[in-house]
């Protein structure tokens, strides 16, 4: 063939695959557009509330049965099995991010206590944690305490080897803390940063990314101690979200996460994988409801409650996924995103609350719930801080002549709640400038139940401190008659359950749902030692130092005149019980319900 020959057949060629291409272009099915890419599949692997919790908790928790409506008893948690079960969850996806919602340290076990917090972060490291925000108990032992556990160093209040700083320096936490809207007043920037970023390979040389907004409840300065707090403003939740949230999308990333130290709860626990979330309520439902539509999932936290939900957000044609883990390690979120690889944004998501079984014996039905095997580093771990521990955790200080608890009655009296308010009242009597005619606990501060640990009601250290970790200071002050029912108006002072206060024997009082907050109780109906409180007359009330800088809300009790601070609450607990053992729950009424 010739040159000539050769060229005119080339632009024959070209003509006729030119004239095909344009027929396929036309043609039925030929018409598809080219298929986009897949979507790109990350995973979420998150927990919240784990307060220290290096060993399995002493109870199992109830988990739903193989039939509707039945619970199975399963021991959960503990940090080696929390560390396994990430490290299986990891494995199934490689683009994955390890995240918390905050309290991952105080009101820990001694195990972790006793060592200024530093094997929990040691093990939250270990486990592979990337991402949390602050809670409110971050803040327990304040601002300094917890840029410490950021950063490393030994505490300053510790013994080098001793209870800090064991085995070398501390060298801080692996993981990044956020805290989006706890200001720094002094340079009105966030005390830790606010946003964190992860990125993730996609081919081609592109990257996806995942935006984290990281923040505490805006109610923390009523939970924690005031003092460790000084020059921190603790701002809107919502509207910090929406701030942070702009910051990200300027910065070209539509994928944003939001871990929040707040939450809600649903009304059956076995109703903790219902996307339905049946009975939902609590302080994050407002939150969601105000955030920008471009928050595609929360992870919360606070309630210690562990729920799946899909609710309400501003955009009406929208849902926001909702999560919790519920609190130290017994559960773990598994949170599945879809990610459009041209926008980079979530377009769909889903959850599983999975429990952290662990291989305790107690576990009803090993078939449904099999355990896990512990991860060996961190269980070593563990248990070196819990031979450390040992000697205090197992000191015998008191008998019981039954479990008391903290769980509460209709009215909201509790057991234990009551027994601690009596404790108050005897530890108080050692001098007259302490001496206090009546004692409030508040509910909260009383972490875990208290039983028997044989025939005798023989109760330890260690369980004394799981019932009060804090370790605060008690104050005797003078309250007026008046400033008493007031006090005891502000039990009902924020939407859901009541902070109802514990009161020591003799005094009692009786308030009515019905009636509008600020009116629930009834002033006739408060007495001590059988006589109507008068609101004119001054009292001396005993309160933890948690209650008398006007924690939870309370701050009637800042206003108290002629304080006197002394001891540890704990210690007037074991004195009680020490003194006046086997101690049995309360049998009179002290608050009743209309």
């Amino acid at each position: 063939m010739s040159k000539s020959s050769a060229a005119m057949f080339r632009r024959q060629a070209a003509a006729a695959a030119a004239a095909l291409a344009v027929l396929l272009s036309t043609a039925g099915c030929a018409a598809r557009a080219p298929l986009a890419a897949p979507p790109v599949a990350i995973r979420l692997i998150a927990i919240n509330d784990f307060h220290g919790q290096l060993l399995p908790p002493d109870s199992a928790t109830a988990l739903p049965g193989p039939e509707a409506g039945t619970s199975v008893s399963v021991p959960l948690g503990g940090a080696a099995y929390l560390a396994t079960a990430v490290t299986q969850l990891k494995a199934e996806n490689p683009r994955h991010v390890v995240v918390a919602a905050g309290d991952l340290i105080s009101a820990s076990p001694l195990e972790s206590a006793l060592f200024h917090d530093e094997p929990a972060i040691a093990a939250l490291d270990a486990i592979g944690l990337q991402i949390s925000s602050v809670g409110n108990h971050e803040f327990d032992a304040g601002r300094a305490a917890l840029l410490r556990m950021q950063r490393g160093g030994c505490a300053p209040d510790g013994q080098i080897g001793v209870d800090t700083c064991i085995g070398g320096r501390y060298p801080g936490a692996g993981f990044q803390y956020l805290a989006a809207n706890v200001i720094d007043e002094a340079s009105n920037a966030p005390l830790l940063p606010a946003t964190a970023i992860r990125r993730f390979e996609v081919g081609g040389g592109r990257a996806l990314a995942v935006g984290f907004i990281g923040l505490t409840l805006k109610a923390t300065p009523e939970l924690v101690s005031r003092p460790g707090i000084v020059g921190l403003r603790f701002d809107d939740e919502a509207a910090t979200i929406n701030r942070e949230v702009a910051g990200l999308r300027a910065a070209g990333i539509e994928a944003i996460v939001v871990l929040i130290h707040e939450g809600g709860a649903i009304a059956s626990p076995l109703a903790y994988n219902d996307s339905a979330c049946p009975g939902f309520s609590g302080d994050i439902e407002a939150i969601v409801a105000a955030l920008d539509p471009a928050v595609d999932v929360v992870i919360s936290g606070h309630t210690h409650r562990a729920y799946n939900c899909r609710i309400a957000s501003r955009d009406p044609a929208r849902t926001v996924l909702l999560t919790s883990s519920g609190s130290g390690g017994r559960f773990v979120g598994v949170l599945d995103l879809e990610l459009d690889p041209a926008s980079g944004d979530i377009i769909a998501s889903r959850a599983d609350i999975q429990p952290v079984v662990n291989d305790r014996p107690g576990n009803q039905a090993p078939m449904r719930y099999p355990p896990q095997a512990p991860n060996a580093g961190v269980a070593t771990l563990a248990d070196d801080f819990r031979q450390r521990a040992l000697p205090l955790t197992s000191r015998p200080v008191g008998r019981i002549a039954t479990a008391l608890g903290c769980d509460r009655n209709e009215a909201g009296e509790m057991s234990l709640g009551l027994v601690i308010a009596d404790a108050q009242i005897a530890y108080a009597a050692q001098s007259e400038e302490t001496r206090a005619e009546i004692a409030f606990m508040n509910p909260g501060g009383v972490r875990a139940d208290l039983k028997p640990l044989d025939a005798a009601g023989t109760v330890s250290y260690g369980q004394v401190y799981s019932v009060q970790p804090f370790g605060g200071d008690l104050v005797t002050m003078s309250l007026s008659g008046a400033q008493i029912d007031a006090l005891l108006e502000l039990q009902w002072r924020v939407k859901g359950e009541p902070s109802v206060l514990l009161p020591s024997r003799g005094f009692r009082y009786r308030w009515d749902a019905a009636r509008p907050v600020g009116e629930r109780v009834d002033p006739a109906s408060i007495t001590l030692n059988g006589a109507v409180i008068d609101p004119a007359r001054r009292y001396r009330v005993n309160v933890n130092g948690f209650l008398a800088n006007g924690g939870d809300g309370f701050a009637v009790l800042t206003a108290g005149t002629e304080r006197q601070a002394f001891g540890l609450d704990r210690d007037a607990l074991i004195d009680y019980l020490t003194r006046f053992g086997p101690v049995a729950a309360p049998a009179d009424i002290r608050i009743e319900r209309r």
